[in-house]
């Protein structure tokens, strides 16, 4: 951990000596983080981080959005016999959000999904394992709907080769790309307007494998 002392972390947090000693008196956990040296308090530069008010409210809403994720997962895990709980219980290699820039409506999506599969099975498919399972919803500042997707690639190796081609394939749209979390619920997220019509599916090479075997009934709604 790198150290400066009083001088240095004046400017370095742009606060001044009593402030910083004020805020070091209510966090006696982060004083006890300092050093003595010579003679000479030292403080930790990561610790500059606390007298920015931008940073800490990005980190204060990860931490929210954190804590609801994991609210929103305790509350699903409940129900065992979902079919949401069945696809939380497989692995995951991304979570991938497709934000097209023309005006797509759901059925549009669906295509853009399959076709991307097909892309990934005619390229890889005889490489690795894959599963994709993916919602389209309805944007909140704009008309048009978007995907959510998350992808299963066994081969770790191909993992960047996959990324960079879903990328090229979505090149005139914004794509953003995150490893999946198991603890965040994004399988869940993906759910939340349950598992009815056809505006989400899954698809893959061995889904027989997975024990993804499904039943399709009147009102469009799956079960294993």
């Amino acid at each position: 951990m790198k150290y400066e002392n009083i001088t240095t972390f004046k400017l370095t947090t742009k606060a001044s000596k009593s402030k910083i000693y004020r805020f070091y008196k209510k966090n006696k956990e982060l004083w006890q983080q300092t050093q003595l040296k010579y003679g000479k308090r030292l403080f930790p530069v990561d610790h500059a981080r606390f007298f920015d008010s931008e940073i800490m409210f990005d980190e204060n809403k990860m931490l929210r959005y954190e804590n609801h994720a994991m609210r929103n997962l305790i509350v699903n895990l409940v129900d065992k016999d979902s079919l949401q709980f069945r696809f939380w219980q497989l692995d995951w290699s991304f979570f991938i959000t497709v934000a097209y820039q023309l005006e797509r409506n759901p059925k549009s999506c669906y295509r853009q999904m399959f076709a991307l599969y097909e892309h990934l099975e005619q390229q890889y498919g005889d490489s690795t394992d894959l599963r994709l399972y993916f919602t389209s919803e309805p944007f909140t500042n704009r008309k048009g709907y978007h995907n959510h997707l998350v992808l299963y690639v066994s081969k770790s190796k191909l993992h960047p080769t996959v990324l960079q081609d879903i990328k090229d394939f979505f090149s005139y749209n914004r794509v953003e790309v995150a490893p999946y979390d198991k603890y965040k619920a994004g399988v869940f997220y993906m759910s939340k307007e349950g598992t009815i019509n056809e505006d989400w599916d899954i698809v893959g090479n061995n889904l027989k494998k997975d024990g993804l075997q499904f039943d399709k009934n009147d009102n469009n709604a799956y079960s294993l």
